[in-house]
C-alpha cells in the first residue's frame, strides 16, 4: 500500500543556472606550502614517464619507481611539474610519493577500453565482505612507513565515472523549509555511478602502519577520497580534499578499523561524509583524534558510522569549523551512530562552530539490516555554535524484538542553535515518529520517515520540536542549550518521549 504525506507539494526551488559543483575559494595558502625535495630521490621522467606518454607507459613508469625505491630499503619517487596520466599505483613500504605536479587518474571512458582495469575487482575478491571497499587510485596492501606528499595534487578524475544529476542547477536555500522537497532539490542534484563504472577510491591503504599524508590535494574523486582500512599509526596534516560535491560517495577521510590516528589542520569540500570512522573490518576503532579542520559536506561533516560491526572507542574531534556554501542539502554536522552491533564509547565533539549545516547533531543507536543492536555511552557534545540551520537534534535508541536499546550517559553542554530564517511547512506525524522510522540510514532528515522502493515514493515527517528530540535514552545530561528557530515556528523546544 502507498502511505501518503499530505505535504509533498513540491515547492518553487530557489536556483540559478550555474552549475557549482567545486568550492571556488579554498584558501590553499593556509594548509599546502613549498616543500623541500630530498637531496636523493628517483624521477618517474628517468623510467620513461611523460606528459604526453600514454597512460600505460606512465602507470609502468611509475610503479617501477616505487618498486625500484622499496626494494632497495626504501627512498623518495617524484612526480614532477606537470600532470601525468596513469592507471592504478601500487605503493609499497618504506616510499614517499612526492608529488610536486598532478598524479591524474585516468577517465572512465579510458578505463572502459583498458585491458588492466583500475584496481577494483582485485580488491574486491579479496575483501569481500564489504564492497564499500573498492579499492584505490593509489593503493596499497599490508606497506609499512609510507608517506604521501608534495604540495601537488592526485587527481581522480571523478565526475567522469558519474551520470549527469537531474537537475544541473545550483541548488539555493529553500524560501519555504519542507523536508520531502528539500530532501529531493539536493538528491536530484547528486551525480550517480554509471554502471559498470569501474571507480574505486582515490587512495586506499589497508593493513598498513606508520602512515604520514600531509602538504598534497586530493581533487575530485570518483567515489571515497582517502580510506585507510585497518592501518595503525597514522598521521594527516595539512591535507585539501577539493572534491566535486556533487559526485555520489565521496567521502572525504574514512578511518575503517583503525588505530593511533590523527587528522589535523585540513580542509575538505566533498559530497559525502567528510570525517567518518567505519567499523567495518577485523579491528576495533580506538585512539582517534581530529582537530583544527574545516568540512563542507553534503551530508555529514564528522561522522561515526555507518556500518559499526566492530567497537569504535576514545575518540574526540575538536576545534573544527562545519559549514555550507553557495548550496545546500546534507544531513547533520556531528552524527555519531551505532548500527550493526559495535559498542561506540568514550566519544567527545567539543569546540565546533557550524554554519549553514542542516541539522547540529544526531545521536543513534539502531539496528540495520535486522541486525542485533550493539550499545553506546559516554559520549560528550559540548561548546558547540551552530547557525542557519533547518533541522533539530535528536538523541535516540531503538526496540528491537522487544527490548529497548538506549544510548547512556550522553552529555549535552554549552550548544548555541539558531534557525535560518524562512516560511515553513511543517507535518508532524499524528501517532509519533514510529519504530519503523528508526531503521536503516538514521540521518536526521529520514529520523521521521518511512524508506518504500523510492525517495519520491516514502513519507517524511517533521519531527514535533525544533531544538531537540529524545527518545530511548538513559542518563542524558543537557546543560545550556538554547535554539533560536524560525519566526514563524509554532512547535515546542524539546520533545521527550519514551
Amino acid at each position: 500500500m502507498k502511505l501518503h504525506n499530505p505535504a509533498v507539494d513540491f515547492y518553487e526551488i530557489k536556483q540559478e543556472s550555474k552549475v557549482l559543483d567545486f568550492l571556488p575559494d579554498i584558501p590553499f595558502e593556509e594548509y599546502l606550502y613549498s616543500e623541500a625535495l630530498p637531496q636523493k630521490y628517483l624521477s618517474i621522467t628517468d623510467f620513461g614517464a611523460s606528459q604526453n606518454a600514454d597512460y600505460n607507459v606512465n602507470t609502468r613508469a611509475v610503479n617501477e619507481a616505487i618498486s625500484v625505491a622499496s626494494e632497495n630499503g626504501g627512498g623518495v619517487v617524484l612526480i614532477p611539474e606537470g600532470v601525468f596520466v596513469t592507471s592504478t599505483i601500487i605503493l609499497k613500504s618504506n616510499v614517499t610519493l612526492f608529488v610536486k605536479g598532478t598524479l591524474k587518474c585516468v577517465d572512465y571512458e579510458t578505463n572502459l577500453k583498458a585491458d588492466e582495469k583500475l584496481s577494483r575487482d582485485v580488491f574486491i575478491d579479496k575483501f569481500s565482505k564489504d564492497s564499500s571497499n573498492c579499492g584505490g587510485y593509489i593503493f596499497s596492501d599490508g606497506a609499512e612507513n609510507i608517506t604521501i606528499c608534495g604540495g601537488g595534487r592526485i587527481d581522480g578524475s571523478g565526475a567522469s565515472f558519474c551520470k549527469e544529476a537531474e537537475s544541473p542547477e545550483l541548488l539555493l536555500p529553500l524560501e519555504k523549509f519542507h523536508l520531502k522537497s528539500y530532501i529531493m532539490a539536493f538528491r536530484n542534484r547528486i551525480r550517480f555511478e554509471k554502471e559498470n563504472s569501474g571507480r574505486v577510491n582515490l587512495v586506499e591503504l589497508t593493513n598498513g602502519k606508520n602512515i604520514d599524508i600531509h602538504n598534497i590535494e586530493f581533487y575530485e574523486s570518483g567515489r571515497w577520497t582517502c580510506n585507510l582500512f585497518e592501518c595503525k599509526n597514522i598521521k594527516i596534516e595539512d591535507v585539501v580534499i577539493n572534491s566535486n560535491f556533487h559526485v555520489a560517495n565521496t567521502d572525504g577521510f574514512d578511518l575503517s578499523c583503525c588505530q593511533n590516528a590523527r587528522i589535523n589542520h585540513c580542509f575538505i569540500a566533498t559530497g559525502d561524509d567528510a570525517l567518518c570512522i567505519k567499523g567495518n573490518g577485523n579491528m576495533d576503532n580506538e585512539n582517534i583524534l581530529i582537530e583544527n579542520c574545516k568540512a563542507m559536506s553534503l551530508a555529514n561533516c564528522f561522522k561515526i558510522g555507518t556500518t559499526i560491526i566492530r567497537n569504535v572507542k576514545n575518540v574526540t574531534v575538536r576545534n573544527c569549523e562545519f559549514f555550507m556554501k553557495d548550496t545546500t542539502g546534507g544531513y547533520a554536522g556531528i552524527s555519531i551512530e551505532s548500527d550493526m552491533g559495535g559498542v561506540v564509547e568514550n566519544i567527545t565533539a567539543e569546540n565546533i562552530t557550524m554554519d549553514g549545516v542542516t541539522s547540529p547533531f544526531v545521536v543513534w543507536l539502531g539496528n540495520r539490516y535486522g541486525s542485533t543492536p550493539g550499545a553506546m555511552k559516554n559520549v560528550t557534545i559540548k561548546n558547540i555554535i551552530a547557525k542557519n540551520v533547518s533541522l533539530p537534534s535528536a538523541v535516540t535508541g531503538t526496540c528491537f524484538k522487544g527490548k529497548t536499546y538506549k544510548p547512556e550517559n550522553i552529555s549535552i553542554k554549552n550548544v548555541k542553535v539558531e534557525y535560518r530564517d524562512s516560511e515553513e511547512e511543517i507535518y508532524v506525524r499524528p501517532c509519533g515518529v514510529g519504530l519503523e522510522a528508526m531503521d536503516e540510514y538514521p540521518e536526521i532528515t529520514r529520523l521521521s520517515s518511512i524508506y518504500i522502493s523510492s525517495h519520491e515514493e516514502s513519507p517524511y515527517w517533521e519531527l514535533p520540536a525544533y531544538g531537540m528530540y529524545v527518545r530511548y535514552t538513559e542518563n542524558l545530561l543537557l546543560e545550556n542549550f538554547s535554539c533560536i528557530p524560525r519566526s514563524c515556528n509554532k512547535r515546542q523546544e524539546f520533545f521527550f518521549e519514551e
